[in-house]
């Protein structure tokens, strides 16, 4: 698989709240909330073209009895997808869409999505690394798809720490 990086393009919010409705509606009566994270959620930070969502439900078992209607939708089922207590969905395409599903119970895997998002959306120094880091994977592991994340991952990981501490404190969200 090709690594294709595009700079920021503002239609990407768009696209995840045109995308995120009718998942709202397979989701009614389950649904917390949807958010639009990754890269293509941090205004300005370049991308591959994906739009990464992340579902909060009540029950994760449910989804498995309606996972037929995101196949409907054109999203491959992929089960946890090695993360516990998750469904993980993509559909895709020039654009395509990763669908993490999460229950409310899996509070560590919820904030570190949304911290690291807030944390580059605050933190200009470090999405500017991060998208340098991110070009220089993309020339060295050009058609290496596991190459370009493996070395996005120490970075990522080192970020999540920081971003977690950054948005508990922020939020004043007690220990998670």
């Amino acid at each position: 698989m090709k690594v294709k990086l595009i700079p920021y393009d503002s239609y990407w919010h768009k696209a995840f709240e045109e995308e995120s409705k009718p998942i709202k509606d397979i989701l009614k009566g389950l649904l917390i909330d949807i958010y639009h994270i990754g890269s293509t959620a941090v205004e300005g930070l370049c991308s591959r073209p994906d739009i990464d969502m992340m579902a909060v439900v009540r029950d994760i078992a449910a989804v498995d009895e309606i996972e037929d209607s995101f196949e409907s939708l054109g999203y491959e089922s992929m089960g946890e997808f090695g993360i516990t207590r998750r469904r993980y969905f993509r559909k895709q395409g020039d654009l395509s869409y990763h669908l993490n599903i999460f229950d409310v119970f899996s509070e560590r895997d919820i904030i570190r999505h949304l911290a690291f998002r807030d944390y580059l959306r605050a933190h200009s120094k470090d999405a500017i690394f991060y998208a340098s880091l991110k070009i220089s994977l993309a020339k060295c592991f050009a058609s290496d798809m596991e190459g370009y994340s493996i070395g996005k991952a120490a970075y990522i990981n080192s970020i999540e720490e920081k971003a977690i501490s950054w948005y508990i404190n922020k939020y004043s969200i007690g220990n998670i």
